[in-house]
């Protein structure tokens, strides 16, 4: 089962746009654990190998997509035991009271057994002023390690503030196996995006605007915060 074919056939908006070099990373991924699994099967010692994973873009790139299909690749491949995809932010992780956010994280890791936990903007575990997000930070890398064998997480956000989650805990970078890319989208890639959104609402759209939504495409993408 390979990434693209997954993508294809469960979400055809994505079947020949972007995901390139996600793509390969992942794939390297499976046949990593593919590897693995073949020399434990012929008797070569080995330990399952951590999966966890980081996927940096901006908004609106397909991480969450990406991941929610990975849920369903990694069971197929029997990297995971089950499809199961737990979503969740920091205010879903982060309690209000001393004690609780470590509860908390732990509940979530019991939720997500089997499958994959998805942590969506983790870099906003860092943000606030008090110390319930490292209280996060500092209990999500014990559960890693409790939970190796039964949890995959992936951390998402964007690229420059990922930097800074990782590098406030040298325990949760070490456990990172595999750093995913999302890029913007081209300027071709939108205009395509834009023919099969038409294309599914049964409108037909006049050359024209398509020359137009070009030079809006073209013009928007070089906004930081596009």
């Amino acid at each position: 089962t390979s990434l693209k074919a997954f993508v294809v056939y469960n979400n055809p908006h994505l079947s020949n746009l972007v995901l390139e070099s996600a793509k390969k990373v992942m794939d390297g991924a499976l046949n990593y654990f593919k590897a693995q699994k073949l020399f434990a099967d012929r008797g070569v010692a080995s330990e399952r190998p951590a999966m966890h994973m980081i996927f940096t873009g901006n908004p609106g790139v397909a991480k969450t997509t990406v991941a929610r299909l990975l849920a369903g690749i990694f069971a197929t491949e029997g990297i995971t035991q089950t499809a199961k995809f737990v979503e969740c932010g920091r205010s879903d992780l982060v309690g209000k009271y001393v004690g609780w956010t470590a509860k908390i994280v732990k509940n979530k890791f019991k939720e997500a057994r089997g499958g994959i936990f998805f942590i969506d903007e983790s870099y906003a575990l860092v943000d606030g002023s008090n110390s319930f997000g490292d209280e996060a930070i500092n209990t999500i890398v014990q559960e890693m390690e409790n939970y190796r064998d039964d949890v995959i997480v992936i951390f998402a956000g964007y690229p420059d503030k990922m930097k800074s989650f990782l590098d406030r805990n040298e325990g949760l970078r070490s456990r990172i196996a595999f750093h995913v890319n999302f890029p913007d989208y081209s300027t071709d890639e939108l205009l395509e995006i834009l023919k099969l959104m038409a294309k599914d609402k049964s409108y037909t759209l006049d050359d024209d605007l398509f020359v137009k939504c070009k030079e809006i495409f073209a013009s928007v993408r070089r906004h930081p915060e596009f």
